[in-house]
């Protein structure tokens, strides 16, 4: 899936391309060498873990700023603790549909317990650093399929 995002550059705005790949890791080989490999997640079985990649692409001839892209967390999936990065990307969650993000030690619920992850809604990162024209950055993280 492609979407867009628009980022506030330095003197303009300006639309990334944003795309999801959603993939599984496959064992094969023997069990002396057993092999791994990353296949489409075309379908998958409760409890599997599915590994997601979100690409970032600046399509535009100017540098973006302050990038900032979020991510909806699939339907019928949990993320998994502490597998949300990015090279130099600081990551943030949303337990109200993507309303507000904060750390992950920082998300409250109302009656003040800290959010567990089956309430995260949404995934944000930030890119400390500005997107260069016609780069791409890669983000990801794991949910557990259920």
């Amino acid at each position: 899936m492609t979407t867009f995002a628009t980022v506030l550059g330095a003197t303009e705005a300006v639309e990334l391309r944003t795309q999801l790949v959603a993939e599984v890791r496959e064992t094969g080989g023997t069990p002396e060498r057993p092999t791994f490999r990353m296949v489409p997640a075309t379908r998958l079985a409760q409890g599997q873990v599915v590994y997601y990649t979100v690409r970032i692409t600046n399509p535009t001839p100017v540098f973006a700023n302050k990038v900032q892209v979020s991510q909806l967390i699939p339907a019928n999936t949990t993320y998994v603790v502490g597998s949300a990065g990015g090279p130099g990307a600081d990551v943030e969650f949303s337990i109200d549909g993507g309303q507000s993000f904060a750390r992950a030690e920082d998300l409250k619920l109302p009656d003040g317990t800290r959010a567990p992850p089956e309430r995260y809604t949404h995934i944000r990162w930030q890119l400390r650093n500005p997107l260069a024209p016609g780069a791409t950055a890669l983000v990801r993280f794991r949910a557990t399929f259920h």
